[in-house]
């Protein structure tokens, strides 16, 4: 399954600020200007490192999911294109970390962009995958054609999921596995199954 570039790679790419030179850039004149001048230099300095926190903190989330029993459980296939996912997005919050030890971006900005990758998105769609088998299951056995096709459709959603999703992306997956239950549910409970008796309930068989 190709991995397509994420919408936060973009947005965070957009908080690259190399107006008249980079943070380091003007570390190196700290304490060399006139008075004042170096409280804009600290601010950035402290930014960067808490951008570097909060980066940190959602790839070590990232990397618990990877090896999480809850992952582990999921089918090979699907388990591959969800780690395959990850690591993509983990490979995001590492360029950006280069950056901002580079000083090559608006650290302060980039944390207001960080805010949209959303590590939550995977857990959702891991647990929306498990439940997924499982109503797939009951489809199969059920012979239920349409609403194995609404698994599938759940289930590719689902693993079109990624931290830069928007949260319409998880609902819509979500959606289409609610009715594949409400299917599955009216069809069990439906009056087609093969009559036992006749029009006036007696039993032909007596």
């Amino acid at each position: 399954m190709q991995i397509h570039l994420r919408r936060v790679a973009a947005v965070l790419a957009t908080s690259v600020a190399l107006t008249g030179g980079s943070v380091a850039a003007a570390s190196a004149d700290h304490g060399h200007g006139q008075d004042g001048q170096s409280s804009p230099v600290k601010v950035e300095k402290s930014q960067t490192r808490q951008l570097l926190k909060d980066i940190a903190g959602k790839d070590k989330r990232l990397a618990r999911l990877v090896t999480a029993e809850r992952t582990t459980a999921l089918a090979d296939d699907v388990e591959a294109v969800v780690v395959a996912n990850i690591t993509a997005d983990r490979a995001t919050l590492t360029a950006l970390a280069e950056q901002a030890n580079a000083g090559t971006l608006d650290a302060r900005q980039a944390r207001r962009d960080l805010r949209s990758f959303r590590v939550e998105n995977y857990e959702l769609a891991i647990n929306l995958l498990r439940k997924a088998a499982k109503v797939g299951a009951r489809a199969t056995a059920a012979n239920n054609a349409e609403a194995s096709a609404l698994v599938a459709s759940a289930v590719t959603k689902a693993l079109a999921v990624t931290a830069a999703s928007d949260r319409a992306a998880v609902k819509a997956a979500k959606a289409d596995l609610k009715a594949a239950k409400a299917l599955l549910e009216a069809t069990s409970t439906s009056p087609d199954s093969p009559e036992t008796g006749d029009d006036n309930g007696t039993d032909p068989t007596s």
